[in-house]
């Protein structure tokens, strides 16, 4: 059972566990101004009051834009938390070609949108590698639970367990986890969680976020990881863990 402490140090290297909240806006894995295969698909993120307006985009026409090339994407719905963020995916209609600089015409559906994970008043873009990502992500270390953490702030109660894992992949990776209570008759929750540095932190912020962690109740975790063109992994066995708890000890 996990010890309701602050793990600061683990607080700071957790982009999302900061004592603010993450601002209404779009979020874009891989995050923008990278270096990308040129089969990327994208992950757009609507967090706060941007979740209704990205979760309306399926359907609708998107592009990638460069110098003597563009690309249509395709928007599916791709997964959704009860926490006010929703994620759709963008599919390419055709390969990027190599070497080039790609931007996605955000602006046309979605006006003024802030992009919380780029450059502000800048529409984001990717570079285009020399070639498409044909192979699966590989397991060096499966998923596993090291520690969880809760923190109190002035908007409410953030907490989250750490998943370590090691990915034998170039391209940026991602986790969907499927997270349901170890009791019957509970829906399970499923979302997307970023790989960064070999690990991804599964919980929730003081406002929001991806998953609803209660106190000291027991989850098991199914997890699946791909990469930046959607190749997948070879599946693992679900992780179970504890939630950490907020009461004082």
């Amino acid at each position: 059972m996990f010890r309701a402490c602050v793990f600061v140090a683990a607080l700071l290297s957790a982009a999302t566990a900061s004592a603010q909240c993450t601002g209404d806006g779009v979020q874009l894995y891989p995050a923008p101004g990278g270096i990308v295969p040129t089969n990327m698909r994208l992950l757009l993120e609507g967090v706060g009051t941007a979740r209704s307006p990205v979760l309306a985009l399926v359907g609708k026409p998107l592009k990638l834009t460069a110098e003597g090339h563009e690309v249509k994407l395709k928007v599916t719905k791709g997964w959704e938390s009860t926490l006010g963020r929703a994620v759709v995916i963008l599919k390419p209609s055709e390969p990027m070609q190599p070497d080039k600089r790609y931007t996605l015409r955000l602006d046309e559906l979605l006006p003024n949108v802030s992009v919380l994970n780029g450059r502000a008043g800048v529409q984001p873009s990717w570079l285009s590698g020399k070639g498409p990502d044909i192979k699966a992500p590989k397991w060096v270390k499966r998923p596993a639970v090291s520690e969880g953490f809760v923190r109190r702030s002035p908007q409410g109660i953030a907490r989250f367990v750490k998943l370590n894992l090691a990915l034998r992949e170039e391209s940026p990776s991602y986790l969907v986890v499927k997270l349901a209570p170890r009791r019957l008759g509970v829906s399970p929750q499923q979302y997307l969680l970023p790989v960064q540095s070999n690990t991804a932190y599964l919980g929730h912020e003081a406002c929001g976020g991806a998953f609803a962690l209660e106190d000291g109740r027991s989850y098991r975790a199914r997890i699946e990881a791909f990469d930046a063109a959607g190749n997948l992994a070879p599946s693992t066995p679900p992780v179970d863990f504890e939630a950490p708890s907020a009461q004082s000890p």
